[in-house]
């Protein structure tokens, strides 16, 4: 991820907001091509502020050499907001983008989320990537159990089918009624599962399990509480 701040008393991963173009009241260009350019070294062919139906995501992507895998399409949304919290409305806007596309959400941000906007996050499979996820090397795993990285530090890591209700018995969709359906739209099963953006679930119950919520809550407790200067 590159930086257009070359101010050695700044942030790398957070340049200021008064001299970094993009970063003005309004905008998200920045933003929205630090995750471009990532996306484009992590292999996927990336584009900005891309119509879908009737709305416009900020940034679409398709993985270059397909693994066959929900993560082979993203549609993602960029909120570098500086004294405003996301709430559900984005996450909500984000995966109503992602139904659309038949692709996985994800939400880059360097805003806090509200409870309920997180809970939503995890609850829907949303990939959540900080501006410090942007200098990995590759888009970073599911996990299966959620650190609540830059989130409230009184949250616990929480498995993410707990926050999941089972779908209305009367949508269920069951094989042996059409075994041939091929539904463009999220899949749900009669289990507690989470939402899959395309028909095949191959590769969506892949997750990696962690448990950092210790270490970050002692990271966002020392980083909330550093007199600004």
């Amino acid at each position: 991820m590159s930086n257009s701040n070359d101010n050695d008393d700044s942030d790398p991963h957070d340049p200021p907001r008064d001299t970094t173009s993009g970063r003005g009241q309004g905008q998200g260009a920045w933003l929205e091509i630090q995750l471009k350019q990532t996306l484009n070294d992590w292999g996927y062919a990336a584009a900005r502020r891309e119509p879908i139906v009737a709305l416009t995501a900020d940034v679409v992507a398709c993985r270059r050499d397909g693994h066959n895998e929900p993560s082979d399409y993203l549609v993602a949304e960029c909120k570098d907001w500086q004294s405003r919290s996301i709430d559900e409305s984005v996450i909500i806007r984000l995966c109503l983008l992602a139904f659309l596309g038949r692709a996985m959400p994800v939400l880059c941000h360097t805003s806090r989320l509200t409870d309920r906007a997180w809970r939503l996050a995890q609850a829907f499979d949303v990939r959540l990537l900080t501006l410090e996820d942007l200098d990995r090397d590759k888009l970073p795993p599911l996990t299966r159990k959620r650190p609540p990285k830059a989130a409230d530090i009184h949250r616990d890591s929480i498995f993410p089918e707990s926050l999941r209700e089972k779908p209305p018995f009367i949508l269920h969709r069951l094989p042996y009624d059409s075994p041939d359906i091929d539904i463009e739209a999220p899949v749900f099963s009669a289990s507690k599962q989470g939402p899959c953006y395309v028909p095949d679930r191959t590769g969506h119950e892949k997750y990696t399990y962690t448990d950092f919520s210790r270490y970050l809550r002692r990271e966002l407790r020392k980083r909330d509480t550093q007199v600004d200067e």
